[in-house]
């Protein structure tokens, strides 16, 4: 339990404020000092970014120090009226003040007295004029009385909530480049439905919790966690299962076909004629009629082939399932496929990617899982067994031969006896 005394309530910290803050400062300007020097006659970025960082490491240390004096006055104010309280206490009860202790700077409804050995609990009117005085006993019989303000050398000391929120904003960074490095892309451009909400939860999680003093760090962290949970678990979905791939993330729609625009797949998909026409002409193209080929992305791009250029070729396999719509674009059955599969002496869950160039299937196949010790040895271990099992057949043979001979000496010498 921590009482603070009359002295400390109406102490002036701002003299012992400013002089954090008049540190703070040389501080900051010493190190933009030493960092120009240090990077004057550097052509390095290196050095450039290093004197970046210390130029803002000073701002923070100054803005800190600054932030905390704008604190304190409000806190002063805070003190005064409970240091006029004590004021009251002390004319009523006949008791110095130097005698009377406040748990509470702060002056609230509920804060306890100490009057000498007594401790009594202060209740307030809804005005704060008026309080009444009942007798408590604490709790925690150990107190800490602080009777005067220190001066505190930690330029950052009481800016707990500043390392709370760095450290979250660290947590969300480090889980941020672990999603995406993970999920195999460079950048957060979203490619899909899954790619998009999770750019968007994610940085809800994330600028919505650093400010919520209620929520800890470890909060923070499962909540990270669950939520990357939840994207990787759908990625296996969509990985594993093709109802979930079309559910979740979609599939190419041929939206233009030798000039002529699929309205009823257009309408499916929610692409409006003035949306199509922006996206034609984004992709500088001034008539649907100039277009061999039109397909919508997943990501709501329109990827176009116009007449006399390369169509582009979609896979038809990718990660051991069949695209169908591919072959629906392709016009050609399923068993069609399998057998093409069949002539390449493969299986199609042992198909990476498979896709036509040219009338041609090319496939790439998973990698061969490593064999196992037994399997990749096996040769050897036969031959090592086989050798035991004729050293262990020599080794018969000469105990059998030692015993008839020992069976024989037995015999001769019970002859000549």
């Amino acid at each position: 339990m921590t009482l603070y005394s009359y002295s400390y309530l109406t102490g002036n910290n701002g003299i012992l404020s400013y002089t954090g803050l008049i540190i703070g400062i040389i501080i900051g300007v010493t190190i933009l000092v030493y960092g120009f020097k240090y990077m004057r006659d550097r052509n390095n970025l290196k050095f450039r970014d290093i004197f970046i960082i210390l130029t803002m490491l000073a701002v923070l240390i100054i803005s800190v120090q600054f932030n905390k004096i704008l604190s304190q006055r409000t806190n002063d104010g805070q003190n005064i009226q409970t240091a006029r309280i004590i004021q009251q206490i002390s004319k009523d009860r006949h008791v110095p003040t130097s005698q009377i202790y406040s748990d509470s700077t702060s002056l609230t409804d509920g804060m306890t007295i100490k009057v000498k050995s007594t401790y009594y609990r202060v209740n307030l009117s809804s005005t704060l004029n008026n309080y009444s005085l009942s007798k408590t006993n604490p709790v925690n019989p150990n107190v800490n009385y602080v009777n005067q303000h220190s001066f505190d050398l930690n330029i950052l000391n009481g800016s707990n909530e500043y390392w709370a929120i760095g450290l979250k904003l660290l947590i969300g960074f480090i889980m941020l480049i672990f999603q995406i490095n993970l999920s195999g892309k460079g950048n957060l451009a979203p490619s899909n439905a899954i790619d998009q909400l999770q750019n968007y939860v994610l940085g809800g999680i994330i600028g919505g919790m650093i400010y919520n003093q209620d929520i800890t760090i470890l909060m923070f962290f499962i909540v990270l966690l669950i939520w990357s949970l939840i994207i990787f678990g759908s990625r296996v979905l969509v990985h594993q299962y093709p109802l979930f791939k079309r559910i979740l993330t979609g599939s190419p729609q041929q939206i233009i076909n030798n000039g002529r625009i699929n309205v009823s797949t257009a309408l499916r998909n929610g692409l409006s004629a003035s949306d199509l026409t922006f996206k034609l002409r984004m992709s500088h193209v001034g008539s649907y009629q100039e277009i061999k080929n039109a397909v919508l992305e997943q990501n709501g791009q329109l990827t176009i082939t116009k007449y006399n250029t390369e169509s582009i070729s979609y896979p038809v396999i990718t990660d051991g399932n069949i695209n169908s719509d591919v072959l629906i674009r392709m016009k050609k059955p399923k068993e069609w496929l399998l057998d093409m599969i069949k002539q390449h002496h493969t299986e199609l869950a042992s198909i990476y990617l498979g896709q036509f160039l040219n009338g041609k299937l090319y496939i790439i196949n998973y990698p061969e899982k490593p064999k196992r010790l037994a399997e990749r040895y096996h040769n050897e271990i036969i031959k090592i067994r086989t050798r035991y099992l004729k050293y262990k057949a020599r080794n018969n043979v000469r105990r059998r031969r030692r015993h008839n001979q020992r069976q024989q000496n037995k015999e001769n010498h019970q002859n000549q006896k």
